[in-house]
């Protein structure tokens, strides 16, 4: 099975196969349910016993059902705003000294909070190919699409389109590049936060013992627990019995090079990139930003 791009996709339990791969998974989700489950110290069993279930499923809902099972009976009560919140206030803080003045498309909101904060000081409009709860709390105008449709808005109508951990979770997202070029102005921003994989030392966050472990893992096994850890959090973590509000996951992971050159070849100029590193307590994978320029 391969993504989009032609790179292998693995699923879980082969993720699991490889030995240094699991070792560094069940280091690292200890440290993510220590995030989300703050009563009791038993997180290691807890992240064990979801690696056991996982290496022997016979289908991934079947282990996505029993994960969040295991998450449940450990303490999870399935709801963590105050994580939702501060993680809104860290990407906002990331893209805000890259947000050019006028009008901001948030375009895959998720749960609207970052374009909630950014409404303060930016006209603001979000969009999603499905309505998160918390949408109904805010007071934007938001637009709903389907997946693989065209964006519901005008050519040219935004100064500034956000596409924060989006690209991969698109089933194409070669045309979420090109909708994208479309709505945005010529000259206008595009900010793309992306998880990627083949990155290596030398990086500023180097203190950071997990990111330490991962930048000696070999390209494919950076690529693995990319796959683990982006399941985990939008199919475990954001568990769902409804089959329509489970997140999409096709895995289209790039290397940060990969991204860059598919946004010079879809007019969009890459005027910065910036390593976040593993910037989000509950989402351990290796950020990047994306400045780039809208050319028509």
């Amino acid at each position: 099975m391969h993504n989009v791009f032609g790179s292998k996709i693995y699923g879980i339990r082969e993720v699991l196969g490889d030995k240094k791969v699991e070792e560094f998974v069940h280091r690292t989700l200890t440290k993510v349910l220590r995030n989300i489950i703050t009563s009791g110290e038993n997180h290691g069993q807890i992240a064990k016993d979801c690696l056991e279930y996982a290496k022997f499923h016979t289908s991934l809902f079947d282990y996505e059902d029993k994960a969040y099972e295991i998450l449940e009976e450990g303490g999870f009560a399935g709801e963590f705003p105050e994580t939702l919140i501060k993680r809104a206030k860290i990407m906002y803080k990331q893209i805000k000294p890259y947000i050019i003045k006028g009008s901001v498309l948030d375009l895959g909101c998720g749960d609207g909070r970052v374009g909630e904060i950014l409404a303060r000081e930016h006209h603001v409009v979000l969009s999603d190919i499905y309505r998160d709860e918390n949408i109904k709390n805010i007071d934007l105008e938001f637009r709903l699409f389907r997946q693989g449709e065209s964006v519901p808005f005008d050519d040219n109508e935004f100064d500034n389109t956000l596409l924060l951990t989006v690209l991969h979770h698109s089933d194409d997202p070669l045309k979420t590049l090109r909708e994208t070029h479309r709505v945005t102005k010529p000259g206008g921003r595009v900010l793309i936060i992306e998880s990627v994989y083949g990155v290596k030392g030398g990086r500023p966050l180097v203190k950071n013992k997990i990111l330490k472990e991962y930048l000696l893992l070999a390209v494919e096994q950076q690529k693995k627990a990319s796959i683990f850890f982006d399941h985990f959090h939008n199919r475990v973590i954001k568990f769902s019995e409804d089959l329509g509000m489970k997140v999409n996951v096709p895995f289209n992971f790039n290397t940060p090079n990969g991204w860059k050159g598919i946004f010079e070849r879809n007019g969009m100029h890459q005027e910065k990139v910036i390593h976040l590193g593993f910037d989000q307590p509950t989402v351990p994978e290796y950020h990047t930003l994306h400045v780039c320029r809208v050319e028509k």
